[in-house]
């Protein structure tokens, strides 16, 4: 069971790379994977607090 998590893993960090950095996640070296996800969570943090402001106004102003 861990290799499929493992695997299962390294294939959402793919996806998570490819949709924030639009790059090939498998183009660089083992560093530059390292620091793309680091990246791609990075924006995916921001986006998903951004989004959570929003929706939090969006309903705070329809309450008012």
């Amino acid at each position: 069971m861990e290799g499929k998590e493992d695997k299962d893993g390294f294939v959402k960090a793919c996806a998570l790379i490819r949709s924030n950095l639009h790059i090939d996640p498998t183009a660089g070296s083992d560093e530059d994977f390292a620091q793309w996800y680091a990246q791609a969570l990075w924006l995916e943090e921001i986006r998903l607090k951004n989004q959570a402001d929003l929706l939090a106004r969006l309903f705070l102003e329809k309450k008012s």
